[in-house]
């Protein structure tokens, strides 16, 4: 993956329909990272959104200690 071919030096036995496949092939590989990476994404956004809700309910714990250390 990742390199292209050169044609000049194309096996006389490959032929359209088996590039066809190939391209086929890729495409459907291209279509299932993308789909992995939206999830992923998705997944990340829940994290961070976890993330900030706990962040602001630990600056609020740690608030209500100090107002009850003075007090």
């Amino acid at each position: 993956m990742g390199q292209l071919r050169d044609f000049d030096q194309m096996v006389p036995g490959e032929s359209v329909q088996h590039l066809t496949t190939e391209n086929t092939t890729l495409k459907h590989r291209v279509h299932q990272l993308t789909q992995e990476h939206r999830k992923l994404q998705e997944r990340l956004e829940g994290a961070r959104s976890n993330l900030r809700f706990a962040e602001k309910r630990n600056a609020n714990l740690e608030a209500q200690l100090l107002e009850r250390d003075q007090a």
